[in-house]
């Protein structure tokens, strides 16, 4: 039942009851007024009833819409609370979205810019690789001429490995001739041609005592074992060694130490360290410290 039809129904019920109120004292005043008014009275009675029964429903009725109305504008704050939300929302969307928006375009712009230097830099890389491609081609040649040198250099060393020993045999041979010219000139009571010519004491400076024995010609060598400050050289009696000599070791051309030799072998000798400004290595090489120092001088 609508609103309107429950006014309606009020409205007719006021009417009714004021009716039958007017019409009582008119039908009070004809036969049988009585049993007309105890009539009227039991359905003016029964109007009042139905009156207060729709009364109490339309209270009910519109406490339940209150209460309706009061649910249904909770719901519209909650409703715009959630528009708001979804409003403030969508303006975050918004602003993200630009953000994205230039995100992209930055980063189209730095994909531009790498791209270019990515082209630029596979340009040089060809370059680079053409360069390299040609070092490598250049360095397989440098390589083979360096092999061809390293085997010209082997075939030259094994040469002069050759003459130095001829030359050691031609020394050796040289020292036993004169050994047997001094033992010849000794015999016939007259010095030997070596000692007319050049007196090995004082390596062709007269009047000057030598330190150390002399041999006839410059002797050279190396070390061939080092132990402790006893060293051993590649160098003997046939080469000239004799005992006391002094030998300078020299690495590169730098002095190292000196030598005094006070074991003497055919083939090889050995002396002790008397001054050293370095560690003696097998290789060093070693000059006697008397052709050394004529030939300074």
């Amino acid at each position: 039942m609508s609103t309107l039809t429950k006014v309606f129904v009020v409205l007719l019920v006021v009417f009714s009851i004021a009716f039958t109120m007017m019409v009582i004292p008119f039908v009070a005043k004809t036969a049988k007024w009585k049993e007309t008014a105890e009539t009227y009275e039991k359905s003016a009675l029964v109007a009042e009833t139905t009156l207060r029964n729709h009364i109490a429903a339309h209270a009910a009725e519109l406490a339940t819409l209150r209460d309706t109305i009061r649910e249904d504008r909770n719901r519209i704050n909650e409703l715009n609370q959630e528009l708001q939300q979804a409003l403030n929302h969508v303006e975050q969307m918004r602003s993200e979205r630009d953000q994205a928006a230039s995100d992209k375009a930055r980063a189209e712009a730095m994909n531009h810019a790498l791209t270019a230097q990515l082209d630029a830099a596979q340009k040089t890389g060809q370059e680079y690789r053409d360069q390299r491609n040609g070092l490598e081609t250049r360095g397989i040649e440098l390589e083979q001429r360096n092999t061809d040198l390293n085997d010209r250099v082997f075939e030259l060393m094994a040469q002069l490995d050759v003459l130095q020993e001829q030359k050691r045999q031609f020394e050796q041979q040289i020292y036993i001739l004169k050994q047997e010219n001094e033992a010849l000139a000794s015999a016939a009571r007259r010095p030997g041609s070596g000692a007319i010519l050049e007196d090995p004491s004082g390596i062709a400076l007269s009047g000057v005592d030598a330190k150390t024995p002399v041999a006839y010609a410059a002797v050279r060598g190396k070390v061939i074992e080092v132990d402790g400050n006893i060293v051993t050289i590649s160098v003997g009696a046939s080469d000239g060694v004799k005992e006391g000599m002094l030998f300078v070791v020299h690495r590169d051309g730098d002095y190292v130490g000196d030598v005094k030799i006070s074991l003497v072998d055919p083939d090889k000798s050995a002396g002790r360290l008397v001054q050293t400004q370095g560690q003696i290595r097998v290789n060093d090489q070693v000059t006697d410290s008397a052709w050394l120092g004529a030939s300074k001088g």
